[in-house]
């Protein structure tokens, strides 16, 4: 079966250089930058799409099930695998940092993915996790794209930061920071912001920082 971001690669790369989405990745990174400037080496991105976020990390691994992604990720310096985040083809304890961002939502196993990300976790580790918060504002928005049959959000399932943190303890995962952006509406101009610090109920855009319980 062709994963649908096979279909529309270039559509949805050339999002974040667009007048609109440029801010908001901007905004984005930002957030994931701030809870990883002592992150552990190697790293590996789950879901890593056309490498916007791994790009940025040096000898970074991504697995994605969308061969033609890869092909961009690998374009911006990644190491690509084609693989699914409930399946990965790594050792025990062979990541110092997992990232896991604007992914979960579209994942049909979320449990099978954290206890995956756990498993090839190096004890000392972490996961870091993105994710559009439900509940807000730009929760909001993209329920109404999956309402409408959105073909990429359609199929999408968006968690509150309550839901997530549920997900975690069912693995003895402990979140450790927390930051948050996209305050503004998205109704409004975009603009760049920088990331609060701890949990932000209206923020759009969620960072987690988990490490394994000992």
């Amino acid at each position: 079966m062709t994963d649908i971001f096979d279909l529309i690669t270039e559509e949805y790369d050339s999002w974040y250089d667009s007048e609109k989405g440029k801010p908001l990745y901007e905004s984005e990174m930002h957030c994931l930058e701030s809870l990883v400037e002592d992150c552990l080496l190697p790293v590996l991105e789950i879901g890593v799409g056309t490498g916007r976020f791994a790009k940025w990390f040096p000898k970074a691994i991504g697995i994605d099930p969308a061969l033609n992604a890869l092909r961009y990720a690998q374009g911006r310096g990644v190491r690509v695998i084609q693989a699914k985040g409930d399946m990965l083809p790594f050792q025990n304890e062979t990541f110092g940092t997992v990232f896991i961002v604007l992914t979960l939502c579209f994942v049909q196993a979320p449990l099978a993915v954290l206890s995956e990300a756990k498993r090839v976790l190096k004890r000392e580790g972490s996961i870091v996790l993105g994710f559009i918060q439900k509940g807000s504002s730009w929760g909001a928005l993209y329920e109404e794209k999956k309402k409408n049959g959105h073909p990429v959000y359609g199929r999408a399932q968006f968690y509150s930061f309550e839901d997530v943190e549920k997900l975690l303890q069912q693995f003895g995962l402990t979140i450790s920071r927390v930051k948050s952006t996209l305050l503004q509406r998205p109704d409004g101009e975009p603009m760049v912001e920088k990331p609060i610090d701890g949990f932000v109920k209206a923020a759009g855009f969620l960072c987690i920082k988990v490490k394994k319980g000992f």
